[in-house]
């Protein structure tokens, strides 16, 4: 998860422990990546990739691609590498960076994947548009996103389950307050669609905590 202020180390160290429990999530996030993804030996970005828990998943799914991981913090991406070498996988690669100003080559990624780090881009606009500048042609998005429109009381029952299962006070604040910054599906649409993406797949509904977009960058960058 990308942020915009500053996460010591052992809160860092404390995300990267309690979502292990969740292995689930970027299993299933991580299905979605490789039916998308067209092919076996290309390269996936990993935008927002914390402590690689999702690299890790897309790796045992395509073990042939390299997952590029671009995170603004050394910590996380150190937790990344641990993760990475204490797993069964390998061809990841740490790249300290924010969204707004991705330091990769023009279309030189094939599928991107970012979960939950939109609320800290500091600038979407920018962030889809640098998105669009490093896909391939008809390279493909997959978006998992907080969803702003998620009621209150249902949120304040997650913090209070966060809490009882230990997750810490750090974290579970980490996690929570995303959702001030938080955007709604059709606000994530329009940025796709301003950026110059066809959205393939759209899944969740209006009041659940999340939601996926699936975008296909078009051959050419417009603004409606």
């Amino acid at each position: 998860m990308v942020v915009s202020f500053l996460v010591d180390d052992e809160t860092a160290e404390e995300f990267s422990t309690y979502m292990k429990n969740f292995s689930d999530l970027y299993i299933s996030l991580s299905k979605k990546v490789k039916s998308y993804t067209e092919t076996s030996q290309g390269v996936i970005l990993d935008l927002g990739s914390g402590p690689g828990l999702l690299s890790i998943e897309i790796l045992r799914q395509i073990p042939n691609t390299t997952v590029v991981g671009v995170d603004p913090l050394m910590k996380m991406l150190r937790l990344a590498k641990e993760n990475i070498h204490h797993s069964d996988v390998c061809r990841f690669v740490p790249v300290l960076g924010i969204s707004e100003k991705l330091p990769l080559n023009d279309t030189s990624v094939d599928t991107i994947v970012s979960r939950f780090s939109l609320p800290y881009w500091k600038q979407p606009d920018a962030s889809f548009s640098e998105m669009h500048r490093v896909l391939k042609p008809h390279g493909r998005i997959i978006l998992e996103a907080l969803n702003k429109e998620f009621p209150k009381w249902k949120l304040f029952c997650i913090k209070i389950g966060m809490l009882f299962k230990r997750a810490g006070r750090d974290v579970t604040r980490y996690h929570i307050d995303a959702y001030s910054l938080a955007h709604s599906q059709e606000e994530v649409e329009l940025f796709f669609k301003k950026s110059g993406f066809t959205i393939l797949e759209k899944e969740g509904k209006k009041n659940e905590w999340k939601f996926i977009i699936v975008a296909e960058k078009n051959n050419l960058l417009f603004n409606i």
